[in-house]
């Protein structure tokens, strides 16, 4: 059974048996409301709990701020992030799996029938953003502009849905985002965008474990997350929750995540 406070966070309560020391608490950044992110991991973390007896609990703060701030305080056992490769938590997490999916790109896009067809026409223009602290949809879109000399007017959104919703709703000329949460987005409200720009690939956000998780449990939960694309009961869970299942990944993976968060002084 799955438990929302929406007020202070987001809690899911997932798995068949209690950990003697209570649950693991499973962090996600905020790219979607606790809603839809409670859509997505509650059935993900349902299966990890019974694939390997542990027990885990969603949790995640209202702004990707509050999120941050929790994993710098070591709130979190295990996170879905990429924040942790900022200089401010770098070296406390470590990567256990990955998104198993081709890599994504940031990217700048408008509605299919916007009038801008140039990124140079984007200056002076509204982009929305989530929040200045999104890697994909903040920091690679922002490099690229300041690199092209292009000043634009920030508009933050406070998560990806909200910016894209911004840019359908006319409040800002473009969006920056995740390429594949754009593609989600765009199938799911059955419209149409067009990129003004595209960056390098990049792996997609990480699942890092806090060096206090037992080794065993680590390993049986890296077990159990890369296992899930070839077991049918997880392959419809995933379908569902429109993740692509997961990989093993390791810390140097993300090389190219830190040097963009380098460039923006982070």
């Amino acid at each position: 059974m799955q438990r929302i406070v929406v007020a202070a966070g987001l809690y899911v309560a997932a798995g068949l048996a209690w950990a003697q020391s209570g649950p693991l608490v499973f962090g996600v950044l905020n790219q979607q409301s606790p809603q839809l992110t409670a859509e997505r991991w509650n059935p993900v973390l349902q299966y990890l709990g019974e694939a390997t007896g542990l027990s885990f609990q969603l949790k995640m703060g209202t702004t990707v701020l509050e999120t941050d701030a929790m994993m710098g305080r070591g709130e979190f056992d295990l996170i879905f992030t990429n924040h942790n490769f900022q200089k401010e938590y770098d070296g406390v997490y470590k990567v256990i799996a990955r998104l198993g999916s081709k890599p994504v790109h940031g990217t700048i896009a408008v509605l299919e029938d916007s009038p801008i067809k140039t990124l140079a026409q984007l200056n002076g223009k509204r982009v929305a953003y989530p929040s200045q602290e999104a890697f994909m949809a903040y920091a690679v879109p922002k490099v690229a502009l300041i690199g092209a000399g292009i000043k634009e007017a920030e508009v933050f959104a406070g998560n990806q849905e909200g910016a894209m919703a911004q840019a359908v709703a006319g409040l800002a000329d473009a969006v920056a985002a995740n390429s594949r949460s754009l593609e989600q987005y765009a199938e799911r409200k059955n419209l149409k965008f067009r990129s003004l720009y595209t960056s390098e690939p990049y792996y997609d956000l990480a699942i890092v474990v806090h060096p206090r998780v037992a080794k065993a449990k680590v390993q049986e939960i890296q077990k159990a997350l890369t296992g899930m694309a070839h077991d049918p009961k997880a392959r419809a869970i995933l379908a569902r929750s429109q993740l692509p299942g997961f990989e093993p990944a390791t810390d140097k993976d993300y090389d190219n995540v830190r040097r963009v968060y380098r460039q923006m002084g982070q």
